[in-house]
């Protein structure tokens, strides 16, 4: 596998996802698909700043939208879904910026990053910077002043794809918006709270606490199995009050794990390579990868069995990819 140019078809690929999710959530963009399922907004977000270093105009255009819609949005689940540092400095810059922005937003944050002696370029191309972006530069980025574009707009609320928006409307931006999310997608099933926590980014108390509330009220369904509670909501019931069919209700897709994959995914193919390497190394290397990716994808759908000795790790790779992402378009 020649990882240079695998990851730039990936990087190409990852770009052009997250263009046609947010072009579909308020971003000035025309989207090239309808998508079935309901975003997971904060992850998306996470997923989009690293991704979107590869191209600067997607960057840009995110936090113009974060700035407007940032009511929206949370900051608790936004550091749920940093799985390292780079995804934390990321992170701290974009909240930096939008809580220097008048009038002071909502999502306003401290950047983490005191102390940085050298400046890490945002963009993975591009010239020396003549100016920086105070907020990013405090959070260790070097970048140009960003401003806003003033081009989005908030996202259609009866759009599938903007179901946790709309629940955030009704229910508040917190945790029980993101349980009744979940409970509304997932297939007519019974959940647990430790599902729905990974689904959430939430904790397993925190849920279970909300799950009380929610279940008291009427508006979710609980049932013992073993010594195991489990957890439903009424679709019918919830589909009226979205006014729609209960069978035009969003699809469920763990984005959480899923973008922490692809962000996995990309950051391996960008890593450096010795001039030399063997064939072998190569393969180990990959295997090493899938298998740290095992749990996120296992608990997003997507087995993959590195037992076998005959298993070609380029080619679970690729399967994994074309699960976890639409068809690329034409």
């Amino acid at each position: 596998m020649d990882t240079s140019s695998f990851s730039r078809r990936l990087s190409d690929r990852l770009v052009s996802f997250a263009w046609d999710e947010w072009a579909q959530m308020g971003l000035l963009a025309t989207p090239h698909r309808r998508s079935p399922w309901a975003q997971d907004p904060e992850a998306l977000i996470v997923f989009t700043l690293q991704i979107a270093r590869a191209q600067p105009r997607l960057f840009d255009e995110l936090m113009d939208w974060a700035l407007l819609n940032e009511s929206l949005l949370s900051v608790r689940r936004l550091r749920a879904m940093c799985i390292d540092e780079a995804d934390r400095a990321l992170v701290a810059a974009a909240l930096a910026w939008l809580g220097s922005q008048p009038p002071r937003a909502g999502v306003s944050s401290r950047p983490s990053g005191s102390g940085v002696k050298a400046l890490q370029p945002l963009f993975n191309a591009g010239g020396p910077v003549r100016e920086t972006d105070e907020p990013f530069a405090a959070a260790g980025w070097s970048r140009a002043p960003l401003k806003p574009s003033h081009k989005s707009r908030p996202p259609d609320p009866l759009a599938p794809i903007n179901m946790a928006f709309r629940l955030r409307q009704i229910l508040g931006v917190g945790i029980r918006a993101e349980i009744v999310r979940i409970l509304l997608t997932v297939e007519d099933t019974w959940i647990n709270a430790q599902t729905l926590a990974r689904s959430t980014g939430y904790s397993k108390r925190n849920v279970h606490d909300a799950l009380t509330g929610l279940t008291t009220a009427g508006v979710v369904s609980a049932v013992t199995v073993g010594a195991e509670q489990r957890y439903r909501a009424d679709h019918l019931a919830w589909a009226g009050l979205l006014q729609c069919a209960p069978d035009e209700l969003p699809v469920h897709r763990n984005w959480p794990q899923l973008l922490a994959a692809l962000r996995r995914i990309l950051r391996w193919s960008e890593q450096r390579e010795p001039d030399v390497m063997s064939d072998y190394l190569r393969a180990s290397r990959l295997r090493d990868l899938l298998e740290t990716l095992l749990p996120d994808l296992a608990f997003a759908g997507i087995p993959i069995n590195l037992n076998q000795p005959s298993t070609d790790p380029r080619h679970t790779l690729e399967n994994v990819i074309e699960q976890a992402l639409p068809p690329s378009q034409a």
